[in-house]
């Protein structure tokens, strides 16, 4: 008997899906967007197990390739180990292949638009469209991969929105919020914060500073590897280096009591007992860009130095002048 599931996108967009199901013959699942298409395939289905007709299964790919959970077990196997995120890309595999068992079971043949907009709907429940539209990425680049290089050319070319993401963070830390926040935290954590306040170094870029790295008589310290894949110097401040200053010197990693899980942890814990509300550790890079632009005056260039961002403009999401600043600087 056949059945037809309506699904609604979030971006409006509605898909039928046709499902025919009779004892003795395989199940059959088919996605329309005009539900007289859809009716028209099940009716066409019915009739053709009335005949005695079995769909014939397509014949299984020597690769192995032959559903989705193939190619993104293939793809975590031999893309993401390279890649510098790739344990993240890696944990997000096994966990579509626990959880979405019926999506990732799809044949690549049948891979279409309406069941990746379903997957991406299903997604959304308790996570922020920014996460999801990441997912989407890996997911899409899983499958367009292997359409041009693995040889799966039967997969369907499938353009699905993405979820919008929402406003870029502009919270900066207050003075009074950084001295609760200073007073509050251990002996391991101060010292990254304060690092973190006067670097504007990311959190990866911090917990994998090695001594070897600064240069004392520059009053710098190297970063060989960043996100971005540009090495760069960071210039250290009367602040940064008095924090260095407190750390043993004994260790290969500069504040090697932590690591990024730790510090991520600690620091939630941190801002909680200080009662600061919607703080994040990464915040410390917008508030440091943010201090030296209406403070200091530095300029987009010098900020990008610092930062090392290759696009000014992606500056925006991290300066946050206001109308007041402006005039105070002219």
């Amino acid at each position: 008997m056949g059945t037809i599931s309506k699904y609604v996108a979030k971006n409006g967009d509605v898909t039928f899906q046709g499902k025919v199901r009779r004892k003795g013959f395989p199940s059959l699942t088919k996605t329309f967007h005009d539900k007289r298409d859809c009716e028209k395939w099940i009716r066409a289905q019915e009739a053709a197990f009335d005949r005695g007709e079995v769909p014939t299964a397509a014949k299984p790919r020597a690769d192995g390739l032959n559903t989705l959970a193939d190619v993104l077990r293939r793809y975590a196997e031999e893309v993401s180990p390279k890649k510098r995120g790739g344990d993240i890309e890696l944990m997000t595999v096994r966990r579509w292949l626990r959880e979405c068992r019926e999506f990732v079971s799809t044949p690549l043949a049948q891979l279409d638009a309406a069941k990746v907009a379903a997957w991406r709907d299903g997604q959304m429940e308790g996570r922020a469209g920014s996460s999801v539209a990441r997912q989407m990425n890996l997911l899409l680049a899983a499958v367009n991969l292997a359409r041009a290089e693995w040889g799966c050319a039967d997969i369907p070319t499938i353009k699905v929105a993405r979820p919008k993401s929402p406003p870029h963070r502009d919270r900066i830390l207050k003075p009074s919020e950084e001295k609760t926040l200073l007073a509050e935290a251990n002996t391991s954590l101060r010292p990254v914060i304060v690092f973190a306040l006067e670097t504007a170094m990311r959190a990866g870029e911090i917990m994998n500073a090695k001594w070897t790295d600064i240069d004392w008589e520059r009053r710098v310290i190297h970063l060989p590897r960043t996100k971005t894949d540009q090495p760069r110097d960071v210039p250290l401040s009367p602040k940064a280096l008095a924090a260095l200053e407190s750390l043993p010197k004994d260790t290969g990693r500069v504040f090697a009591s932590l690591t990024g899980e730790t510090l991520k942890r600690q620091f939630i814990r941190l801002v909680k007992r200080c009662g600061i509300a919607d703080f994040h550790f990464h915040d410390c890079r917008h508030t440091c860009l943010s201090r030296l632009a209406r403070e200091k005056g530095w300029n987009p260039i010098q900020l990008a130095t610092l930062s090392g961002h290759k696009d000014i403009r992606m500056l925006q999401r991290y300066v946050h002048l206001k109308a007041d600043d402006l005039v105070a600087m002219l």
